[in-house]
């Protein structure tokens, strides 16, 4: 195995978009063993140089000005070239790797790192075109209450280039990755709430983020709604929809207004009287830590979904970002600090109880 300096030509490697100030390249992968023709990497944006593994050598690219290495830099390859054949020899550890990547991909001053020899996982991506078209629809419904405001669906990978997005999964950096699939409520650029969707067999699952920022203001409901509507586009196969629900208040979402059932089946809104719902919901979520609920992708349920969605619309805060305690340029008065903060504890104490009334 040997240390070759290569110009990106060589695996086609070439920047995609950058999103959350990371840099997502594309690379072709010419392995006779790997069935995938593409991997997705995402990087630091002050990333100037790779080192991939390809056909039993390590081959080192500048992404930044193609073809130059500067000798400074070779000297440096020259040096840690034992921990790069360790890194990349076969009978290396999984910790022992992960120890060489974040020594030499975190403490040099070249913007040099070494992606994951690992294998990619699979490049294949779904069709969007019905679901986009429908979203699209979406869109023009929302217009009209929330101009600054827009849906949006797609891998991460064709996000817009310079973009920020709160997702429910972190993106891992310096490694091949398969890109999620994420609809978004986007503000300008910027994906402020989103659902990251992952499309099995015959189910659907949905993990949700929405930005702190924006929280309180039914954008998660819009978008579960949205999540529902284009789930039959995505795959025709699909029958139901999970979540599992991390906090109390997905949890009443999914079951109060989109007519989820827990896994178990024994709750649901028409198994338990409208009076005693929350109290079961909030017993078994607080023993149990958590509930996964699912939706059933019939035409009933989709119709829901639908209805819920133009609601929702009429009910969201789409107004701008309010600084509370600012003065008139923006900046946070000191002497409000000490209150802000007791109003905070307060408001803690009282906020699951108000977002449960709210969801009703």
């Amino acid at each position: 195995m040997d240390v070759v300096y290569s110009s990106t030509r060589l695996l086609n490697v070439r920047p995609l978009t950058v999103v959350n100030g990371n840099t997502c390249y594309k690379i072709e992968i010419r392995d006779k063993e790997c069935p995938f023709k593409h991997a997705f990497v995402f990087t630091p944006q002050t990333t100037n140089f790779i080192a991939v593994k390809h056909a039993g050598n390590i081959h080192i690219f500048n992404v930044k000005n193609d073809g130059d290495f500067p000798e400074e830099f070779k000297a440096y390859i020259d040096g840690i070239t034992p921990s790069l054949m360790k890194f990349y020899g076969e009978r290396t550890t999984t910790a022992l790797g992960e120890l060489y990547r974040n020594e030499i991909n975190h403490g040099n001053p070249h913007g040099f790192v070494i992606i994951s020899p690992k294998k990619p996982p699979s490049d294949q991506f779904i069709v969007l075109d019905g679901a986009k078209i429908i979203v699209s629809e979406l869109n023009t419904a929302l217009q009209p209450t929330c101009p600054e405001f827009h849906l949006n669906l797609d891998y991460i990978t064709s996000f817009p280039m310079g973009s920020t997005a709160s997702l429910y999964s972190v993106v891992h950096l310096n490694a091949y990755v398969k890109p999620p699939l994420v609809l978004c409520l986007m503000h300008g650029d910027d994906c402020v709430s989103s659902i990251t969707i992952k499309v099995r067999e015959s189910e659907i699952s949905i993990d949700s983020r929405t930005n702190d920022r924006y929280e309180g203001r039914k954008f998660n409901t819009l978008l579960r709604a949205v999540a529902i509507m284009i789930s039959k586009s995505l795959s025709e196969r699909t029958e139901r929809l999970t979540s599992s629900a991390a906090n109390i208040i997905s949890a009443m979402l999914m079951i109060k207004r989109f007519n989820a059932v827990s896994e178990e089946g024994d709750i649901s809104k028409s198994a338990i009287s409208p009076d005693k719902l929350d109290k079961v919901i909030t017993d078994y979520f607080d023993y149990h830590s958590g509930i996964e609920t699912h939706v059933d992708l019939n035409e009933a349920n989709i119709a829901n979904a639908t209805g819920v969605f133009h609601e929702t619309i009429q009910r969201m805060n789409c107004g701008p970002l309010a600084v509370a305690g600012a003065d008139s340029g923006g900046r946070i008065n000191p002497k409000r600090r000490k209150i802000r903060r007791t109003r905070r504890r307060t408001r803690r104490r009282t906020m699951t109880t108000r977002m449960i009334r709210r969801i009703s």
